[in-house]
């Protein structure tokens, strides 16, 4: 796993990522994309079905050629997205 804070331009359908360009490069999303959340601090842990937030999302993408596959986790920044973290 590699961290990273990089900008990247995120395009959308229903809702989920389907491509975006990182790194100078054009990418699609190439598996299905995973919502990742986390509930609010404050609530009581005690409390089942917390309501969550998204704060992100893993999926993998390939490059326009095809001939590079990452994973990524992208996160929100400012107006947009950041690819947060990557697997190779």
């Amino acid at each position: 796993m590699m961290l990273t804070r990089e900008a990247a331009t995120v395009w959308w359908e229903h809702g989920v990522p389907v491509r975006m360009v990182w790194r100078e490069r054009r990418w699609r999303v190439s598996d299905t994309p995973t919502r990742l959340t986390a509930a609010a601090e404050f609530l009581p842990s005690a409390m089942t079905h917390a309501p969550e937030r998204t704060v992100g999302w893993r999926f993998q993408v390939s490059s326009a050629d095809g001939e590079d596959v990452v994973v990524v986790d992208i996160a929100p920044e400012g107006d947009g997205w950041v690819v947060a973290r990557t697997w190779r």
